[in-house]
């Protein structure tokens, strides 16, 4: 045992299931889960082939950044051959598209609206590291209920999302529920593109309806 053993955390392999555009492992450094008052979060991830998995605009309350570069650490810049779509806006009926061709970090600030997010096209491994300023990781969403009443939820880890599948257990993003298609609807938009313009829709109507 060490005075600094607390501040020392090594990764645990987590095994995965979101599909073969994803290698069966991830790492991850869950904030204060991982190391009590941690005001960091990280996930590291490979994507090999294409793939729509964030297909929501969402936001965070506080920072943080997306990182794209080739997965060949001798050389991530030669080794970056990809396209992806990405959104951006501080609200969302100003979602803005921006396509990542070269190796390439995101700033997110605090409750700005990201996301839909899509590996278009993936001629070589992308890695993507996620980092979060706070300890605790989750996005927050709008959503509609059946009266039309427009409210926020927060969706994350943290004990806040238990897993889909085993109740007692908290979520780890492990992807099994993507995968067998439990978290979209037969009304899931088809792209990145088509997502955003729904959101931007959907607040444009909502701003006509509020100014009444």
């Amino acid at each position: 045992m060490s005075k600094y053993d607390h501040l020392i955390y090594v990764f645990e392999k987590q095994y995965t299931q979101w599909g073969d555009f994803m290698p069966p492992y991830q790492a991850y450094f869950r904030g204060h889960d991982s190391m009590p008052d941690s005001s960091f979060y990280s996930s590291y991830r490979c994507y090999m082939k294409e793939a729509f998995v964030d297909r929501e605009a969402n936001f965070h309350s506080e920072e943080e950044y997306l990182c794209f570069i080739g997965y060949d650490m001798t050389d991530p810049w030669g080794s970056f051959d990809a396209e992806i779509e990405f959104w951006i806006g501080e609200s969302l009926d100003k979602l803005e598209q921006h396509i990542i061709t070269e190796p390439t970090i995101v700033r997110i600030p605090p409750f700005y609206w990201h996301c839909p997010l899509e590996f278009k096209r993936v001629s070589k491994p992308v890695y993507l590291q996620v980092l979060g300023m706070r300890g605790k990781f989750g996005p927050y969403f709008q959503r509609i209920d059946e009266a039309g009443k427009v409210y926020i939820q927060y969706v994350g880890s943290s004990g806040q999302m238990p897993c889909r599948y085993d109740k007692e257990k908290q979520c780890t993003f492990c992807g099994r529920c993507f995968k067998d298609r439990l978290l979209h609807g037969d009304n899931s938009p088809n792209n990145a593109t088509e997502s955003a313009l729904r959101h931007i829709e959907t607040q444009k109507k909502l701003n006509l309806e509020s100014n009444k």
